[in-house]
């Protein structure tokens, strides 16, 4: 990898980790859908003016059925269902959730693309589902209400899976530009409809709060998603989901600065029951690094 695609990894870990840190402080008072709603919508606005050139309309007029199914995919419904979750949880605790995003990626592409995983692939998506139980164990009972903030903190890092391996597969001759632009700008109408059912109290919504939807709007997504496709194209769906591997830790230094918020045992214990089975999953740690390490030993 290059080093500058890596410095653009750390950059998309560190904003993304801050976007779960904004939502946990702001879905509150929007409510979850007008959050997202609002969010997407800035970052459309943001991008547009990008998009409104003959080269990149041409694009986006030719590929608008795959654009319009990525930004479905990849912002409106992870989005939400994040923001959902973070009513209830912690910004850090709805980030190790998104942490999941890798299983979902390689599996997605084990049974779409024909991608192969070995038994310590598997082995890893065990260890990674075995951390997401013991992260969430104290925090639910055995009713079906309060398994649902993590249930969809899960299919939100379904959905990414899926989004990432249909952007690999349909985005490779689209430019990142017209990428972000025009999924976020067909997620933005998607929400906008729904948003009529789900109209917060915008009278009792602090100055702090709309700072804080701003932000996710124009940094944490509109920047962000030129990132992340850009990514996508140099290096590859897989690696490009890796990203999740440090979100957690930014996430921590955020909600820690920011709202006070508290981080576990259980929370880093769990975070490094999930990266450890990511690893295995991404190939970061393979069969041929055992291998290798061995030989060096025997020399």
């Amino acid at each position: 990898m290059k080093a500058s695609d890596s410095l653009l990894l750390i950059i998309l870990t560190a904003i993304w980790g801050s976007s779960f840190v904004f939502m946990r402080a702001s879905v509150d008072a929007f409510g979850p859908i007008a959050l997202i709603a609002i969010r997407i919508s800035i970052a459309a606005l943001f991008l547009l003016p990008f998009l409104i050139n003959k080269r990149r309309l041409h694009e986006f007029i030719t590929n608008w059925r795959i654009l319009l199914i990525t930004g479905l995919l990849n912002s409106a419904f992870p989005f939400s269902l994040l923001a959902y979750a973070s009513l209830s949880l912690s910004g850090g605790t709805v980030s190790i959730l998104n942490a999941m995003t890798p299983v979902f990626t390689a599996l997605i592409a084990h049974f779409w693309l024909n991608s192969t995983l070995n038994k310590l692939q598997s082995l890893g998506l065990l260890i990674s589902i075995t951390g997401l139980i013991f992260l969430m164990w104290d925090k639910v009972t055995w009713t079906i209400d309060s398994w649902l903030p993590a249930l969809a903190g899960v299919m939100a890092t379904l959905f990414y899976g899926i989004a990432t391996n249909f952007a690999k597969k349909h985005l490779q001759d689209i430019s990142p530009m017209t990428s972000s632009a025009g999924s976020l700008l067909f997620s933005a109408l998607f929400l906008l409809v729904v948003l009529q059912f789900y109209l917060p109290n915008f009278q009792i919504i602090t100055s702090t709060e709309w700072i804080y939807a701003i932000l996710l709007g124009v940094l944490c997504t509109a920047v962000a998603f030129i990132i992340y496709f850009k990514l996508v194209q140099n290096i590859g769906p897989s690696k490009t989901a890796s990203v999740t591997f440090l979100i957690p830790i930014f996430a921590f230094i955020w909600g820690y600065f920011l709202l006070n918020e508290i981080v576990t045992p259980r929370m880093w214990i769990a975070t490094a029951i999930i990266l450890f089975g990511m690893s295995l999953v991404t190939g970061i740690i393979s069969t041929e690094l055992f291998k290798s390490r061995r030989n060096k030993s025997m020399r």
